[in-house]
């Protein structure tokens, strides 16, 4: 053989080589095309529940009463018996201010009267008698009117220098200490009620159709975190706020155990309406195409894009109108890495929502 023919038989043997191996290649090229790339997501079952819709706001805690209560006779206090968060009831002595001068006024009031009194009976006899007129007679008993009336207002200007409570309830403010000047009208002790506690809050315009005197609501109070508090609304505003465009609901709670301080920050939770069978999808699951919501539910091993009507968002999952049923896997997680008819991949799932 020549080294010609040994050169081609080379040549030749080498291009079969390559033809071989193109083959195969192209072979596992189409195999890998062929075979279905699978999407890794997340998904959760839809079942019906009781749901609540409910609006949450802030609000504040107020006494149901509150009295400043002043002096009403000029004086030198003469003794004090509260302090500051002491609790009082009705008719329990709080101040007392000198009243030494309007006992004087009372005692001489007391003698005025008492001579008054003799020389009306006196006028009664005689003119039993015909020793006196008419007219002298009824000018003794207007003198001895006028003295009961001058003994009254002293007795009453007397007791006003002894301040007692109208009503039960806890002293917020002393405003004075013993030994003080006061005059008339000055605040000496304010006055709060907080066995019963007043919850105020400003409701939007869209909210109003959903409250109402006698309905009940719950108040959070951040001292006492995942306690619920119950209350009722005894009162609504007779109009909006024009700023705000806002209603003032007020609600009274029970605080008969002291427990809850006039001031603390609260909210108030007012129920807008309640579904008995709802159908909840988690908020994170809805995405837009088209301009319309829609959600990916996995069938078999496949997606499907379902358009959803939609209702009010609680809290972090959304209320479904219309699109879905219970027992659907809905995507939560992997929905944007997947398109419809998708081939997926469930590799953990929530449970029920």
């Amino acid at each position: 053989m020549t080294k010609f023919d040994l050169k081609a038989l080379t040549v030749a043997a080498a291009v079969a080589l390559l033809a071989s191996g193109c083959g195969d290649s192209a072979e596992s090229s189409e195999a890998t095309t062929t075979q279905p790339r699978r999407v890794a997501v997340r998904v959760a079952t839809l079942q019906t529940e009781a749901a609540t819709d409910i609006v949450s706001l802030p609000a504040d805690l107020r006494p149901s009463r509150r009295s400043v209560l002043a002096a009403e006779v000029p004086g030198r206090v003469e003794s004090i018996t509260v302090r500051e968060g002491d609790r009082v009831t009705r008719g329990q002595l709080l101040m007392t201010i000198d009243g030494r001068s309007l006992e004087q006024t009372v005692r001489e009031a007391e003698a005025v009267y008492f001579q008054r009194t003799q020389q009306f009976s006196r006028a009664e006899n005689l003119f039993a008698k015909q020793s006196i007129t008419k007219a002298q007679m009824l000018d003794a008993l207007t003198l001895r009117d006028v003295a009961q009336a001058s003994l009254d207002s002293a007795k009453l200007q007397l007791s006003k220098s002894r301040l007692v409570a109208p009503w039960s309830g806890r002293v917020a403010v002393r405003s004075v200490e013993l030994g003080d000047y006061v005059q008339p009208g000055q605040p000496v002790v304010e006055l709060i009620d907080v066995e019963h506690l007043e919850v105020r809050a400003p409701v939007a315009a869209a909210d109003v159709p959903f409250v109402a005197v006698g309905s009940p609501v719950l108040v959070r109070v951040d001292a006492y975190p995942g306690e619920i508090f119950e209350a009722t609304i005894v009162r609504t505003g007779a109009e909006l706020d024009v700023r705000s465009r806002t209603l003032e609901v007020e609600a009274e709670l029970d605080n008969a155990d002291g427990r809850l301080k006039p001031g603390l920050p609260t909210r108030i939770e007012i129920v807008r309406r309640e579904w008995p069978t709802a159908l909840l999808v988690p908020a994170q699951a809805v995405i837009e195409l088209d301009s319309e919501d829609a959600v990916y539910v996995v069938d078999g091993d496949f997606v499907v894009r379902r358009a959803v009507q939609l209702g009010p968002t609680l809290g972090d999952r959304v209320l479904v109108e219309s699109g879905l049923v219970p027992g659907d896997k809905v995507v939560v997680e992997g929905m944007r890495r997947v398109s419809e008819g998708q081939t997926v991949e469930i590799v953990e799932s929530e449970g029920t929502v």
